[in-house]
């Protein structure tokens, strides 16, 4: 079913029925590039974008019925179609920051697209389309260099299915992932998107991440992982081996509370006593306390 946008009743004549959101990007673009004084705060949103494109368009009084046709023609005739993205998951991190910095590295025949706005404000598949649209390069090179980012991409998650004992639910292992990836042979990969991790998926985004910048080979990759399992395997026996038996007389409530909070994190509910205690000391200590 189509979507039809507020601003579309107001669009000028000469631009197609197929003149959307991607292509009043693409307009914002060669106005900006022509003198036209946009404003870069209204670029994020998708509605202000267009109605301040058409408002300045309406002002300045000099595009004609012909310029519009002309620049419809532009916009349509060296683009990738919609569907040459539909194998990105643009809500994937790990992915989509791996194709923006594969642009801003040069890694490309896509080069950055030079404008006057942050294009950080943008969402991750229009920065994405943006550098494709007002790359120069002919439709072949990019329908080429889209096929090299999608055939890089499947080898390097095929170390994914090494990752089947990660449990993005388990704080302890997820912050023991980062230490032994900051500590180890792939600490120069990290990136400066994901060097502050504030959870769970921020820290295991931050690993994946790492290994695909690092471009060692998947042999190694895998090496790595299965060395890690076992490290992690070996550090849960040693845990286990130290465990006393600790008998605590608690409300029916609180211990149906432990079980689901236990669950949300992944742990067993003895794990999560140990979390919550540790937890509360780091935070006391914080403070100043003395125990």
């Amino acid at each position: 079913m189509a979507v039809n946008f507020g601003w579309e009743h107001r669009k000028p004549v000469g631009l197609s029925q197929n003149f959307k959101n991607r292509e009043m990007l693409w307009l914002w673009c060669k106005l900006e590039k022509k003198g036209y004084g946009l404003d870069p705060a209204l670029v994020g949103d998708i509605s202000s974008r267009a109605n301040h494109v058409i408002d300045k368009i309406v002002d300045a009084d000099k595009e004609t019925v012909g310029d519009f046709r002309n620049y419809d023609n532009a916009c349509f005739s060296g683009r990738l179609d919609d569907s040459e993205f539909k194998w990105i998951d643009f809500n994937d991190r790990r992915l989509v920051s791996w194709i923006v910095e594969n642009i801003y590295l040069g890694n490309l025949l896509i080069g950055v697209p030079i404008t006057n706005f942050d294009q950080s404000v943008l969402r991750p598949h229009e920065r994405i389309k943006l550098a494709f649209d007002l790359s120069m390069v002919n439709i072949k090179d990019k329908k080429d260099t889209m096929s090299y980012l999608k055939n890089n991409w499947s080898l390097l998650i095929e170390i994914d299915p090494r990752l089947d004992w990660v449990n993005k639910k388990n704080d302890e292992q997820c912050r023991w992932l980062v230490d032994q990836l900051k500590g180890g042979d792939f600490a120069t990969c990290v990136s400066k998107e994901f060097n502050n991790p504030v959870n769970n998926e921020d820290r295991v985004v931050m690993f994946l991440n790492a290994l695909d910048r690092s471009g060692v080979s998947l042999s190694l990759k895998k090496l790595y992982l299965n060395d890690l399992k076992s490290k992690w395997s070996r550090k849960q026996k040693k845990l286990d081996g130290s465990k006393v038996q600790c008998n605590l007389n608690v409300d029916s409530l609180t211990k149906e509370n432990i079980k689901k909070l236990s669950g949300h994190r992944g742990l067993k509910m003895g794990e999560l006593i140990d979390a919550l205690v540790a937890e509360e000391i780091e935070s006391l200590r914080a403070k100043g306390v003395s125990l």
